[in-house]
């Protein structure tokens, strides 16, 4: 940059020397724009701010090079890299007064080597005689000051090794003039070194050597004395740092991209990111060094949270965590001052701003307590409005669409030109990640104009035009339909989200004024939060301030009169209704206990069995047995899942005692027993012991009820906690307004393209031959049956129903084995009468195809087709139309008993390649004494002969 462009600070706007528009920046400069929509879209997003960076200086443009550095270093200002590049960036343009103003704003709060690196670097710089590239005498006391500054804040880092090291050799290029500047010389060198190789970092052991070196140089009998003194020390860092290289390689491996810090998404990464951090944390407070001094340890320890929150700093915790520990060590003033950096940081953060106002509580600072819950509240508020006004605009954008008529359409380049703006629009104003909302707003609109010009362009009658656009009007009209109820679940979720963190700020800041100003300030104050709109607080606020009347001002008349008129404004919540009966019973009130049981029992309140337990506990521990056995035939009425064992297991318990339902009545074990509503599980949900010794069975029980009732060997709906999924619930269809339902208009009847080949009444008679084993039936029987099926497309079900099991298998009251049905199927195949006595192969399901297209190549008969296994374990091709390999059957034949076997893979011989069932079984030499095949009986008749001629018969 110019001198004429003035200097700036992180946060501050450069002025530029020509100003342009940002229109005409984004035409220029498109890829800056799309980073800039990312960084509006999610600011913590890090690839974005990076590639923001490169872009800029890529662009040459110093405005936006200082507009992008002030963005992103205001969304990472501890950031030490990105500070020290700044800084960099700032030096080499000349930028002197700048990159000061950073040094004085970041570097005594951000503990970042590198940028502590930076600052010596230019103060050395300064200081340094270009003629003789040394440091002049007059300025050694400033940089002796400088690297006394460095060392203090950060010499004891992991990585100020390099540091130190300079600093020894900026020592020792000192000149003495005098033996007592020698003298002084020699000591502040040793008590550097003696101080360097106590601390675990790296390069101490350079450090140690170059120590040994020095004392040996001055008087060897006095180095062995020292060097024993700084050994132990030296020892204990250098383990130390062995261990800790395995956290910091740790922090290092999880660490986000670019190391900038991210909000915490609970990722299993970034949650062992923190682990790490905290466990290091914890290594540094157990003082691993065994330091004496407890000013170096503490030092250290603060040193290190210094870094977990330049690191972590979007995690409450760890701000909490270190407030704490200054608070520990009696720096009051200091943990408020923490506190108050981390309310900066994390401004929406409960955590954060319930704790600072109970620390300033402690410390009598109820000024900081009182802004800091006037703070959450407001700020609460603001997120609850925002919510409402940002989903509204998005819900009329949508609902003008719907209204708007059909026809009236805009040309495609002007429609494509909107939902760009939209998209555009929506990145900036959407800082959720909800920003896809609008995305595609106008894509139905866009492709639905897209279908309407090329109906017009093609020319088609008017009623076929007429049919599309009311097509494309009812598609467009459902897609803004979902959308909008879409609109409405996500809206009415983050509200429900905003509305809790709003009531419970209004409760913290009701406990504190109780505790600080009384009950009747207390009253004063709940007047705000109840002249709230509807909708913007939870039933919760209002049961706390009901028991703080009954505790706290002992005023049980007044709670009663509180809950009783919240009871109309939440009639319909199970919650506070429960509530209201557990502060009935508390108080002692048994007439309006059964009063409000009696009057929300039937409601939609009553539909779930909670209010019904809790009343049904009320009565068997305060209630007469009278009344115990209404409410027992009442509970068994009201619920399919109660029986009188179930009542008595209820009744026979007290707390987590449960041992009739376990021990006597077997609840855990029986698969008779309902586990929902059972004593087991609500025992199990309460954390009994007892009952969780039957947890195992329980879920085996669920588990097998599961299969048996519907068949989801997978699924399965019951728990060990007792929560029991019936079939509706499990097939009751997830958020239904997104998915439209499956229309059956485009589903044809099934019409099979291969017609069935149905042979002559002849050709079954081969099945009287089939096996010596079979009698086949007669012709009239079994042709009439394969028929029908034929007919009515089933005989591939029957026949993989024959080959699964064969004996269940039956056709016309008689059992068919394979042989039989295989010699039916090769008949209704089309084989040739001739062929019939030869061995042919049965290749996959070949008689749904036409027998003439089947067996037919090139208008001659195909061959069969086999495998021959070799010794080795192989296997060749041969199908009787070429020699495998170029060798020849009569040599094959003669290499021992080579016999050809009708089963695939039979012992040295040769198998037909798709015949796992043969018609006529048949063995070769090498096969005698091996059984006959299922159905058949072995032969000796067809056999090749050693000639390796195929003598068929």
């Amino acid at each position: 940059m110019s001198d004429s462009t003035p200097a700036i600070a992180p946060g501050e706007q450069a002025q530029p020397n020509h100003q342009k528009s940002q229109t005409e920046e984004a035409t220029e400069f498109p890829q800056v724009e799309q980073y800039k929509r990312q960084l509006a879209r999610c600011a913590t997003d890090a690839d974005a701010c990076m590639g923001l960076l490169q872009a800029v200086k890529q662009s040459g443009s110093d405005k936006l090079l200082y507009e992008s550095y002030a963005a992103v270093l205001k969304q990472y200002p501890s950031s030490g890299h990105l500070l020290s590049a700044f800084v960099e960036l700032e030096l080499s343009r000349g930028n002197k007064e700048s990159a000061e103003s950073v040094f004085n704003n970041n570097l005594f709060n951000v503990p970042s080597i590198e940028l502590w690196q930076c600052y010596l670097n230019y103060v050395l710089k300064a200081n340094v005689d270009p003629n003789v590239d040394e440091i002049q005498q007059e300025n050694r006391a400033t940089v002796m000051d400088c690297y006394k500054l460095v060392l203090e804040n950060v010499g004891c880092d992991r990585e100020a090794g390099q540091i130190w090291i300079d600093y020894i050799s900026f020592i020792e290029s000192a000149q003495a003039h005098a033996p007592y500047e020698e003298q002084q010389k020699t000591d502040l060198l040793r008590e550097t070194y003696q101080a360097a190789v106590a601390i675990p970092m790296i390069r101490v052991e350079d450090i140690w050597k170059k120590y040994d070196a020095f004392e040996n140089q001055i008087d060897r009998m006095s180095a062995k004395q020292l060097l024993s003194k700084s050994s132990p020390a030296y020892m204990t860092a250098r383990t130390a740092l062995r261990e800790m290289n395995r956290f910091w390689d740790a922090i290092e491996s999880t660490k986000p991209p670019y190391g900038l810090p991210q909000p915490p998404g609970w990722t299993p990464r970034e949650v062992e990111h923190l682990d790490v951090w905290k466990k290091y944390l914890e290594w540094e407070v157990s003082n691993p060094l065994m330091l004496s001094d407890v000013t170096t340890l503490q030092q250290r320890v603060i040193h290190a949270y210094d870094l977990a929150c330049m690191d972590i700093r979007f995690y409450p915790e760890i701000w909490i965590e270190f407030a704490e520990y200054l608070a520990s060590l009696g720096r009051h003033n200091e943990a408020l001052a923490k506190f108050q950096t981390a309310s900066s940081v994390l401004p929406t953060s409960l955590a954060v701003q319930f704790a600072y106002a109970e620390m300033a509580e402690r410390m009598k600072q109820l000024d900081i307590c009182k802004q800091t819950y006037e703070h959450v509240v407001r700020i609460l508020r603001q997120g609850i409005e925002s919510i409402t006004t940002k989903y509204s605009q998005k819900l009329e954008k949508l609902e003008r669409k719907l209204e708007q008529p059909s026809n009236k359409k805009k040309p495609i380049e002007v429609q494509g030109a909107a939902v760009s703006n939209t998209e555009a629009a929506d990145a900036e104003t959407n800082s959720e990640s909800d920003e896809n909302d609008f995305n595609d707003d106008d894509e139905p609109e866009a492709s639905d104009t897209s279908m309407g010009s090329e109906s017009e362009t093609e020319g088609l009658d008017s009623a076929a035009s007429q049919r599309r656009a009311a097509q494309r009007a009812a598609k467009l009209r459902r897609s803004i339909e979902q959308r909008i109820a879409r609109t409405k679940t996500r809206k009415e979720a983050k509200l429900e989200e905003r509305r809790e963190a709003y009531t419970l700020g209004w409760i913290m800041y009701l406990r504190y004024t109780q505790r600080s100003e009384g009950i009747d300030a207390v009253r004063q104050l709940l007047r705000r939060p109840r002249s709230e709109p509807a909708g913007y607080l939870t039933y919760h606020l209002y049961v706390a301030a009901a028991l703080m009347e009954y505790h706290v001002a002992k005023r049980p008349g007044v709670a009663a009169k509180l809950f009783e008129y919240y009871a109309k404004t939440f009639s319909d919540s199970s919650e506070y209704i429960m509530e209201y009966m557990n502060y009935l019973i508390s108080s002692g009130d048994d007439t309006n206990v059964r009063a409000l049981f009696e009057r929300f029992h039937g409601t939609n309140i009553g539909k779930a069995n909670d209010i019904w337990t809790m009343f049904a506990d009320f009565e068997y521990n305060y209630g007469d047995m009278a009344a115990i056995s209404k409410l027992d035939k009442r509970f068994i009425d009201k619920f399919e899942h109660e029986s009188v064992l179930t009542r008595m297991a209820n009744r026979y318990s007290y707390l987590n005692v449960d041992c009739v339902a376990v021990t006597e009545f077997g609840f855990p074990y029986r698969k008779d027993m309902p586990l929902e509503g059972s004593v087991v599980s609500s025992r199990m949900q309460n954390g009994n012991g007892r009952a969780k010794q039957g947890e195992e069975v329980v879920l085996q029980r669920s588990q097998e009820s599961t299969y048996a009732d519907n068949d989801l060997p997978n699924i399965a709906v019951a728990s060990i906690t007792g929560h029991h999924l019936n079939k509706d619930q499990l097939l009751a269809p997830v958020t239904p307004g997104r998915f439209a339902e499956p229309s059956t208009e485009m589903l044809k009847e099934y019409a099979p393209t291969i017609e069935p080949f149905i042979p002559e009444e002849s050709t079954i008679s081969l099945m009287s031959g089939a096996s010596s084993d079979f009698q086949s039936p007669s012709t009239s029987s079994i042709l009439p049956q394969f028929r029908s099926l034929l007919d009515n497309g089933d005989v591939l079900s029957y026949v993989a129903a024959s080959v699964a099991a064969p004996n269940t298998f039956e056709l016309n009251n008689y059992p068919l084995n394979n042989d039989a049905l295989l010699a039916a199927v090769m008949d209704f195949s089309g084989m040739a009468a001739e062929t019939q006595s030869q061995y042919r192969p049965l290749s996959y399901m070949p008689w749904l195809a036409r027998a003439e297209n089947h067996h037919m190549h090139n208008g001659q008969p195909k061959q069969p087709s086999y495998h021959k296994h070799d010794r080795g374990g192989g296997m060749r091709s041969y199908d009787g139309r070429s020699q495998s390999r170029g060798r020849s059957a009569d040599s094959d034949s003669h290499r021992g008993s080579h016999g050809y076997a009708p089963r695939h893979g039979a012992r040295g011989g040769y198998a037909p390649r798709h015949a796992p069932y043969p018609r006529t079984p048949s063995y070769g030499t090498g096969d005698v004494g091996r059984p006959p095949f299922r159905g058949g009986s072995a032969r000796a008749g067809s056999r090749f002969n050693r000639s390796g001629s195929q003598g068929r018969a």
